[in-house]
C-alpha cells in the first residue's frame, strides 16, 4: 500500500516531466485507475476459483515487473506514448487483481489470527490510512531527492516483498471443499453473474452500494474541485492544500486506534450512522460557512476521527454476509459500483461551482451528503448492522 501511494504521486509527476502535458498527466492517472476498477470487477470469479492467496501472489510477482518497465519505457528514446500508457494501465490492472485477491483473503486471515472481525477490519483500515498519510508526503519529498523513476523503482520492490511475505507467511484455510470444487466446473460467465445475483438478493448490500456511489462523488467534488478553488480563492496559499488532507489523516489514524480498542462494545449501527452523518459532510460546511483556516483544519481532523470507524463497519459486516466462496466475486461487485461514482464527482462539482460559487456549491453537497447518509435510520435494511446473520440465511445462494 505504501509503495501504492507513492506511485499515485510519482506516475503522474513522471509522465509531466517527461511528456511536458498536464493534459497527458491526466490521462495517465485515468489509464491506471480506469483498469485498476474494471480488473477488480472481473477477477473475482478467478480469485474464487484459483484462490485468494496464490492469485494475489501471482499479481504481486507480475506487478514487479510491470512498474519497473514504467520508467525504462519513459526515458526510452523512440517508444510511443501509447506505449507508456498501455504499460501504466498494465500495472493498474495487475494491482486491480491483487487488490480483490487480498480484500478475499483478509478474512480468512483474520479468523485465522483469532481477532473479531471488527477488529480486524479496523486495524486493516488503519494500515489503509496510515500508508496513506505517510506516502502522499513521502512521495514528495523522494522524487525531489532521487526522481520519479527512482521512486517507481521503490513501488516495484514493495510489490516483491508484498508477494513473498503472503507466499511464505500468511498460511490460512480454503473456503469450503464442495463449494470449490462447484466453482471449478462452473462457467466463468455464470460465476460473474452469481456476483451480480449475490448483491440484488441483499437489501443491505444494495443500500450500502448506493450509499458509497453518492459519498465517493462527494468526496471526489470536495477534494478535486472544492478544496482548490478554495485556496486559490483565499489567503491561504497552497500550501493550505497539503495541510487539509493532513489534519484529516491524522485524526483518522487516532480515530482508528482508538476504535480498533473499542470496536466489540460499540453498537454497529448507532456508530455507523452518527459518525457518517457528522462526519462526512463536515468539511463540506466548513469550506462553505468559514474562511478561516484553523477552523477548516479542526473540522477535517474531526472528520477523519469520526469516518474512520465507517469502513471498519462495513468491512466487517460484508464479510459476515457473504460466503467465503463467493467473496471474490461479491464483493469486486460490491466496490467497482461503489466506486463507480468517483469519476462524476470531479465534474459535476466542477459545474456547479462555475454555475452557483463555491459556497453554494459546497452546501448543495454537503445537503446531499446529510440526505444519503440518514438512511441508516430511516431503513429497515440498516437494522441487520446489528444482527449476527445466521449461516443458514441464504441456502440457496451458498449452495449456488
Amino acid at each position: 500500500m505504501l509503495g501504492s501511494r507513492i506511485t499515485f504521486v510519482a506516475v503522474p509527476w513522471l509522465v509531466l516531466t517527461t511528456q511536458d502535458s498536464a493534459m497527458l498527466a491526466g490521462l495517465a492517472g485515468l489509464a491506471e485507475m480506469l483498469p485498476y476498477v474494471l480488473a477488480g470487477l472481473i477477477g473475482g470469479p478467478i480469485v474464487d476459483r484459483v484462490g485468494p492467496r496464490p492469485t494475489a501472489v501471482a499479481a504481486d510477482t507480475a506487478s514487479v515487473l510491470a512498474v519497473a518497465g514504467i520508467p525504462l519505457v519513459a526515458h526510452w528514446e523512440g517508444v510511443s506514448l501509447s506505449a507508456l500508457i498501455l504499460l501504466i494501465a498494465l500495472a493498474g490492472a495487475l494491482r486491480g487483481f491483487g487488490d480483490a485477491a487480498k480484500r478475499a483473503l483478509l478474512p480468512r486471515t483474520i479468523a485465522a489470527a483469532g481477532l473479531s472481525t471488527e477488529r480486524g477490519t479496523a486495524m486493516y483500515d488503519g494500515v489503509c490510512r496510515a500508508s496513506t498519510l505517510v506516502g502522499l508526503p513521502l512521495a514528495g519529498v523522494l522524487i525531489a531527492a532521487f526522481g520519479p523513476a527512482a521512486v517507481l523503482l521503490f513501488d516495484a520492490l514493495s510489490f516483491a516483498a508484498s508477494a513473498i511475505i503472503i507466499g511464505l507467511l500468511v498460511r490460512v484455510g480454503c473456503a469450503d471443499a464442495a463449494a470449490l470444487a462447484e466453482c471449478e466446473h462452473q462457467g466463468y460467465a455464470d460465476a460473474l453473474r452469481d456476483g451480480f445475483r449475490w448483491v440484488r438478493s441483499d437489501r443491505l448490500i444494495l443500500g450500502v452500494m448506493a450509499m458509497l456511489f453518492a459519498t465517493n462523488m462527494f468526496d471526489q467534488a470536495f477534494a478535486t474541485v472544492f478544496v482548490p478553488v478554495w485556496v486559490r480563492e483565499g489567503p491561504h496559499g497552497p500550501a493550505a492544500l497539503g495541510v487539509i488532507g493532513t489534519a484529516f489523516g491524522l485524526g483518522a489514524v487516532a480515530g482508528n486506534i482508538l476504535y480498533t480498542v473499542v470496536a466489540p462494545r460499540l453498537p454497529r449501527r448507532l456508530t455507523f450512522g452518527v459518525c457518517f452523518f457528522i462526519g462526512g459532510p463536515a468539511q463540506l460546511l466548513a469550506l462553505a460557512l468559514a474562511d478561516r483556516v484553523w477552523t477548516v483544519l479542526v473540522t477535517a481532523a474531526i472528520a477523519g476521527a469520526l469516518i474512520s470507524t465507517v469502513n471498519p463497519i462495513l468491512m466487517a459486516e460484508v464479510y459476515r454476509r457473504i460466503p467465503t466462496h463467493l467473496q471474490g466475486r461479491v464483493i469486486s461487485v460490491l466496490i467497482a459500483v461503489s466506486w463507480a461514482g468517483i469519476p462524476f464527482g470531479g465534474v459535476i462539482g466542477g459545474w456547479a461551482t462555475d454555475r452557483f460559487g463555491l459556497q453554494a456549491a459546497a452546501l448543495i453537497a454537503a445537503v446531499g451528503y446529510l440526505a444519503v447518509t440518514m438512511s441508516p435510520f430511516l431503513f429497515p435494511a440498516w437494522r441487520e448492522l446489528d444482527a449476527r446473520p445466521r449461516p443458514e440465511a441464504k441456502p440457496a445462494m451458498v449452495a449456488a
